[in-house]
């Protein structure tokens, strides 16, 4: 072996050789604990949570409604529809008329590919699980009582909305409600 002196240390040519296969191996263990344990979050970025998304998209839709109705004296909706798996709001117009609203609430919001709606129950309107159905939010506080389900797949999601002040709970799976 060639033997090299630099200002007063001995290399030999072995040193310039670079890593051993034992570094590289604890190297690649390494990186690959670190990857088991962040892979729960890697997922959720390729897999988002949609479900939850959409659920609190429509909460704030519906606030939105409440608030617009308390502030404008107008009568507003919150429509679903059903088939197109598309929801809206839309504000009292002449008599009773509903047209869209002109914020951005007015335009058509659609579900994420795998979301649908599964139904909406209303006490007068009962069980609708096809065509348009809407939520009223009152300018004296009062909405229509109803029951939203949606979801994708096993992660379903129910929001009930309740008449006095039209606030609106979020469950998770299907659930039903008995009338009294």
């Amino acid at each position: 072996m060639e033997k090299r002196v630099e200002k007063g240390r001995t290399r030999t040519s072995r040193d310039n050789r670079g890593f051993t296969l034992f570094e590289l191996m604890v190297v690649i263990l390494l990186l690959g604990f670190i990857s088991l344990l962040t892979f729960p979050n890697f997922r959720e970025l390729l897999e988002p949570r949609d479900a939850k998304k959409t659920v609190l998209r429509m909460v704030g839709s519906m606030r939105y409604a409440q608030s617009q109705a308390a502030t404008t004296k107008q009568r507003f909706r919150l429509n679903v529809d059903l088939k197109e798996n598309a929801y809206w709001i839309s504000r009292q117009g002449d008599k009773d008329s509903f047209l869209r609203d002109p914020s951005p609430m007015g335009n058509a919001t659609y579900l994420p590919t795998g979301v649908s709606f599964l139904d909406v129950t209303h006490p007068e309107r009962g069980k609708m699980r096809e065509g348009i159905a809407y939520v009223e939010f009152s300018p004296t506080g009062w909405a229509d009582e109803c029951e939203i389900h949606l979801g994708r797949g096993e992660d379903v999601f129910t929001l009930f909305v309740h008449p006095l002040g039209g606030k609106t709970e979020v469950v998770a799976g299907y659930v039903e409600r008995k009338s009294s």
